[in-house]
């Protein structure tokens, strides 16, 4: 029989508030962490719940800083350590400052170079995707926080609009559909932005060799069908809209299903 290895006791209150650098005890206790038996389930939980508190720090200060993309891909990780409450807690704590950096410091007319920082319309994507995420949890949202979630959509879809290429087209598409279901009165000038980046969709399909990207089309007819309940489009329109989208899911449907065909062997 191995004889159990020399060490020291210490108490978890004793462990959990060391005089360390944040960071160096965090190391500590995830040591600690791994060497815990099975049955010392207090001390785990303990050490978990000081563990995401730490982490939980990280994002914010993060965020404060600055890298609020790169925060928010350390919460993409730390997401499933949260329950629901605890996550749209979080997330309803981390909104102003995130709304602060990215909206209130570039004010009501943010400058051209403003707008055209590459990292601040990343990190406004992914401002809005959690933003979304926030909707989906069990939460009471207020009306600030729907306001903060209008104004970075808004602000994302102005860093976006006049980006190049397919993966910022579709981004400011997905912006652009979501902040029509957000602010409802932008009608009058989100459409036509909607229709115009359709119709550069539709034009890359039309490109020779471009119909071997059934995503492409799959994301265009999924675009085009968020039109179908428009109230301000016409019967006409509606129905010519209907036919196009039916012929268009046949078509990849019919796609999809040649895709998956085993060729016959000669």
């Amino acid at each position: 029989m191995t004889p159990p290895s020399p060490g020291v006791w210490i108490g978890l209150d004793q462990l959990l508030s060391l005089p360390l650098p944040a960071e160096p005890l965090a190391n500590l206790w995830r040591e600690v962490l791994r060497s815990l038996p099975p049955q010392a389930s207090q001390e785990r939980q303990a050490l978990q719940k000081a563990l995401l508190s730490h982490d939980q720090a990280r994002v914010e200060t993060l965020c404060r800083t600055g890298r609020i993309a790169a925060g928010l891909d350390l919460l993409e990780g730390l997401a499933p350590r949260f329950d629901p409450e605890g996550l749209a807690a979080f997330l309803r704590h981390l909104t102003p400052l995130i709304h602060h950096l990215l909206v209130e410091e570039a004010g009501p007319d943010p400058a051209p170079e403003v707008v055209e920082d590459p990292l601040r319309a990343e990190a406004l994507w992914h401002a809005d995707c959690w933003m979304r995420r926030l909707e989906a949890l069990p939460h009471e949202p207020s009306p600030l926080e729907r306001l903060h979630a209008e104004q970075l959509c808004r602000y994302a879809v102005l860093a976006w609009a006049e980006r190049n290429g397919d993966a910022a087209r579709w981004r400011s598409l997905d912006l652009l559909q979501r902040l029509l279901q957000l602010l409802p009165e932008s009608h009058g000038w989100v459409v036509p932005a909607i229709r115009e980046r359709l119709q550069q969709g539709v034009e890359v399909l039309l490109q020779e060799n471009a119909l071997a990207d059934p995503v492409h089309l799959s994301r265009l007819l999924e675009a085009c069908g968020t039109l179908e309940g428009d109230p301000h489009l016409s019967d006409d329109a509606r129905e010519a809209l209907q036919l196009a989208l039916y012929r268009g899911r046949a078509a990849l449907a019919i796609w999809q299903k040649l895709e998956h065909l085993t060729p016959v062997q000669t």
